[in-house]
């Protein structure tokens, strides 16, 4: 792809020179300047002078005129080119440069850019001022095709990297390092004229490196869905969790037009801070094997006592999820009957709970 862009920029080139030459060749002749030298040099000063944006003395003959004003707008656009491509490759090697010196592991990768993703960062930032250990700061890397224009916001932050490139290519992806990723979060790109066809392309890129024996490894893939027709289309790509934002919506509208104040309480719990409370899981290797076996009311009891006893973060039990996925919130007895060996506690608490017991 990279061989076929240079080429193009090439053969581009030649066009443009090749008809600049002509241009020059039809103003001397035009001015009767091919037989002398002195003013075939005055001639070709003037078009120098006009190609650098600036208007000299008016040629005798009215081609020559019309021919001037072509190789003033000619001379606009191909140095405007030349500055803009200029501008981009220096930019691009600033953003790319870390990159490729830095080793990411355990990190989150964000593809495409949009209007959303300030507030993602700044919440995964968020997370990790809560982490306890504050040297343990997890990298966020941004992949977008264009350069995003309000980057600024998140850039003063040394965990925050922007890499300009295309996410869809397994190259690009590779060269930052996406299966060491714990996730990957493919946002809707606005710009593009199919946002989730582009997402489901960049997830069986991902899907592609899961298979590929040096790595082996379940990446997590989120994707942002805009048309709710292509659900199923981004599932069957490789997205593990299809999240669109008018679902939640409709449902918060609904029940705060039902009890009043209600979408404050799905504010709080979607926003990490220090005040306010957030879901987390705990992993049947973060909590004490003799929890295993206990219905739901045995473990919210117990887990009431360890909050009683460690009060910097009280803990309230949600649900659980089962070894195979599912999710049971609150659940009734006939649902759940005890916890088994490979389920994960769902709790509530302020920070993330590494482990309990």
């Amino acid at each position: 792809m990279k061989q076929n862009d240079s080429l193009r920029l090439l053969l581009g080139s030649l066009a443009a020179l090749l008809l600049l030459a002509s241009l020059i060749a039809l103003l001397l002749w035009t001015e009767g300047a091919l037989t002398s030298p002195a003013k075939s040099w005055q001639v070709l000063e003037a078009a120098i002078i006009t190609l650098m944006g600036e208007y000299p003395d008016k040629p005798t003959t009215i081609p020559g005129r019309i021919i001037q004003l072509i190789l003033l707008v000619f001379g606009t656009f191909a140095f405007g080119a030349i500055v803009g491509k200029t501008s981009s490759f220096f930019i691009t090697r600033a953003l790319s440069q870390e990159t490729v010196m830095k080793s990411f592991k355990d990190h989150i990768i964000i593809c495409n850019w949009n209007d959303k993703a300030p507030a993602v960062i700044r919440q995964l930032l968020e997370e990790n001022n809560l982490k306890e250990n504050k040297d343990e700061h997890r990298d966020i890397v941004i992949i977008s095709a264009s350069i995003p224009e309000n980057r600024q916001v998140c850039q003063e932050y040394a965990c925050v990297h922007f890499v300009q490139d295309d996410p869809t290519h397994h190259a690009a992806l590779e060269k930052l390092q996406a299966a060491q990723a714990k996730a990957i979060i493919l946002l809707a790109d606005e710009e593009t004229e199919s946002p989730d066809d582009k997402n489901a392309l960049i997830a069986l890129a991902i899907k592609h490196l899961e298979q590929e024996p040096t790595h082996h490894r379940n990446i997590h893939v989120v994707g942002e869905l805009v048309n709710l027709d292509r659900r199923r289309h981004l599932r069957e790509a490789g997205v593990d969790e299809v999240i669109s934002s008018r679902d939640y919506s409709s449902g918060i509208i609904a029940q705060s037009a039902l009890f009043k104040n209600m979408s404050t309480v799905y504010q709080q719990l979607l926003t990490y801070s220090n005040d306010s409370n957030e879901f987390y899981f705990i992993e049947p290797s973060k909590y004490p094997a003799h929890l295993q076996g206990k219905t739901f009311c045995e473990l919210s009891r117990w887990l009431t006592e360890y909050s009683a006893v460690h009060n910097d973060n009280p803990l309230l039990l949600v649900g659980v999820k089962r070894g195979n996925g599912e999710i049971l919130l609150n659940p009734k007895q006939n649902q759940f009957s005890h916890l088994e060996t490979d389920d994960l506690l769902i709790v509530m608490a302020f920070r993330n709970v590494e482990r309990i017991g």
